[in-house]
């Protein structure tokens, strides 16, 4: 079994800065992976529900993996 961290990248406390820590965090308590939601266009529904800014997932991972050695990413089901 394979455990992970759901990482909000929405939200107005949503930074590169916060994203980065979130990262080596869950890579250096021994997680598996990283995920992030998976909304590559927000819907209005979606952008009612969940605030500005809304990151795109895959460039999303792609940054926080340079922030990591071992950590695995996953953009969701």
């Amino acid at each position: 079994m394979r455990l992970g961290v759901n990482v909000p990248n929405f939200g107005p406390g949503t930074r590169r800065d916060v994203l980065r820590r979130w990262a080596r965090t869950v890579e250096g308590l021994g997680f598996d992976l990283l995920m992030v939601s998976d909304h590559v266009v927000v819907t209005p529904d979606v952008g009612e529900q969940y605030p500005a800014p809304f990151y795109e997932p895959f460039t999303t991972l792609a940054w926080q993996a340079l922030a990591t050695v071992v950590a695995n990413f996953d953009p969701g089901d």
